[in-house]
């Protein structure tokens, strides 16, 4: 029997459902008829494996989230073990994002947004530029917050994270000013919605009133039917 599967690297190491992730290690099957199963972070991904040399495969990662191994099965050697670890995360949907769902309008907020057509880098929400040249290592910040994110758009944005990475090299004062500059674009949005909602508050009253002339439609409609139901039911019972 051949030696088990060893993985020893994978490229990247994190990512969301269907990112592309390169596997390294040995003796990952001496052919593609050779794998059995190939699972990242507990999800089950043979379909999507593409075997390539006894020491690389491509494959795409499931719906997984947190920190998993990459255990390859293998039917000339068995169950194979893992030295390395993927990170799965769920994206939250943006507004450049494409989605097969309805997703709520928000905000742009600051950061790299990928999206099928460009890419877009808006502005710092402090209102700061980036001091430096260095970037913060981001092994650390692995280590440091290991479930968190400093993606603004992530349901684990970590503020330290997100400091750490873009403002390491950013002095407590000029921080301080960018914390006020980020309150006041806050409150002019707060107060454009509300002025928005004063501006149309006769539209939004027409509206509320439709759909309350359309439920009592449709209370009026269902008594209706009910009662034309046991009609029915009471004739039917008759004859018998």
């Amino acid at each position: 029997m051949a030696k088990s599967p060893v993985v020893t690297g994978i490229s990247p190491k994190e990512g969301p459902p269907g990112t592309r992730v390169t596997i390294r290690g040995e003796y990952l099957g001496i052919n593609p008829n050779d794998l059995s199963s190939l699972i990242i972070c507990d999800c089950e991904c043979m379909l999507s494996a593409e075997w390539k040399s006894p020491n690389k495969i491509i494959a795409r990662s499931g719906p997984g989230k947190g920190r998993g191994d990459i255990i390859l099965v293998t039917k000339s050697g068995g169950v194979g073990t893992s030295t390395v670890q993927f990170r799965g995360y769920h994206e939250t949907i943006g507004p450049l994002k494409e989605s097969a769902v309805w997703v709520e309008e928000a905000p742009l907020n600051w950061g790299r947004q990928n999206s099928s057509v460009t890419i877009f880098q808006l502005d710092d929400p402090l209102g700061l530029s980036v001091e430096g040249d260095e970037k913060f290592p981001e092994n650390e910040l692995t280590e440091l917050f290991p479930d968190g994110s400093g993606d603004l758009l992530s349901e684990n944005f970590e503020p330290a994270w997100f400091l750490l990475e873009h403002h390491h090299g950013t002095s407590f004062d000029d921080l301080r000013v960018g914390l006020s500059y980020l309150k006041r674009k806050v409150d002019s949005q707060n107060e454009g919605q509300l002025s928005f909602l004063k501006d149309n508050v006769g539209s939004v009253m027409e509206q509320l009133d439709t759909l309350f002339t359309l439920k009592q439609n449709y209370e009026a409609d269902f008594e209706r039917n009910n009662e034309t139901l046991f009609r029915v039911e009471e004739a039917i019972n008759r004859t018998f």
